[in-house]
């Protein structure tokens, strides 16, 4: 029964991952641009899922069933819109409040990046 469930669990995942990434291709290939929102919606609230993730692994190791509560999480954010509820009450405010200094940031390291550039551009030259 346990590794039935756990064939079951990997084929949903494999098959939810799967499908995001063609859902998502195909939103960007339509006309009509409220999917492409949706789906643009969806990999914001992923990516930042995966940043909270990477630098709490530690700690969700040790949740009894952490992978298959994930797998419900990501099929809630697919399936139920939930990426667009998460995205409007918490990620959207936190950057709009924030987003000149994010602007700043981005400009700052924009600008670092040039100088290496330039820096191994002359290097080259020499």
């Amino acid at each position: 029964l346990l590794i039935f469930c756990c064939c079951v669990f990997f084929a949903e995942y494999w098959k939810q991952w799967y499908q995001r990434r063609v859902r998502a291709f195909k939103a960007v290939e339509s006309a009509d641009t409220r999917d492409d929102t949706q789906w643009l919606t969806y990999w914001i609230v992923y990516s930042y899922f995966g940043i909270l993730e990477f630098f709490s692994d530690y700690l969700l190791f040790w949740i009894p069933f952490y992978s298959l509560i994930k797998c419900a999480f990501l099929l809630w954010m697919v399936n139920y819109n939930g990426a667009s509820l998460i995205y409007t009450r918490f990620i959207r405010p936190f950057l709009a409040e924030k987003e000149a200094q994010i602007d700043e940031i981005v400009d700052q390291v924009e600008d670092v990046a040039d100088q290496i550039d330039d820096f191994v551009q002359h290097d080259k030259d020499a």
